[in-house]
């Protein structure tokens, strides 16, 4: 599957990661050519200093990880600590809470404040949903939201919920999204087969939580 790995993004959030289980990732980044690592705030600091200021791979962290209802300020100051540590990327998760409360208009002002802060230091910006709690609607609305807002990719979920792999389910999300917004899928659990379809359909990321074998 090394025709894959260009789309590979090794993904160490879960709250057991170990350092060992980190370098391993990092290992299989560095060796087969992945196109990234996504870690724990914590963890950003180290990881720069481990694949350097020059290496290809995009270093991303997470942001408001795994709910979305911290209050923007916090997510704020975690993006600046993120870029500061030497985050490429950051991958901020919807306030979910929000969308289904009258106060979902905050979420147009939280983008447009997030976005702006990671583009003016010329980094990307992922919006995280979490599509097993939204209709079809929701959905559609925060793919709207987020594009309008400037997002570079849009993720399907955030990988901290239980959930079988769906390449139907995944796919339909690709349709979804504007070709102009990249694509992030969790695929844990899916085949090689439905990996290359993922990518056929016009997928930019495959995020991995799983070692590659």
């Amino acid at each position: 599957m090394n025709h894959l790995f260009p789309y590979i993004e090794r993904t160490l959030l879960h709250p057991g990661v170990t350092i060992n289980e980190q370098y391993e990732a990092l290992d299989e980044v560095t060796q087969l050519g992945l196109a990234g690592l996504t870690v724990a705030p914590f963890w950003v600091k180290k990881f720069r200093r481990e694949l350097g200021d020059t290496h290809p791979a995009v270093l991303s962290s997470v942001v408001g990880y795994p709910y979305g209802y911290q209050r923007t300020e916090a997510k704020q100051a975690e993006i600046e600590w993120a870029l500061k540590d030497g985050a490429n990327e950051v991958e901020v998760v919807l306030n979910t809470s929000a969308l289904f409360s009258p106060t979902s208009v905050w979420l147009k002002i939280e983008f447009a404040k997030l976005i702006a802060l990671a583009h003016a230091q010329e980094k990307l910006f992922t919006v995280i949903l979490e599509s097993s709690l939204l209709d079809r609607e929701q959905q559609l609305k925060m793919i709207k939201l987020a594009t309008d807002a400037g997002t570079d990719f849009i993720k399907h979920v955030t990988g901290s919920r239980q959930a079988d792999f769906s390449l139907k389910d995944a796919l339909l999300f690709r349709q979804d999204v504007p070709k102009s917004v990249g694509v992030k899928i969790v695929a844990d659990g899916a085949t090689e087969a439905d990996m290359e379809q993922l990518v056929s359909a016009g997928v930019e990321r495959l995020a991995l939580a799983q070692p590659i074998k």
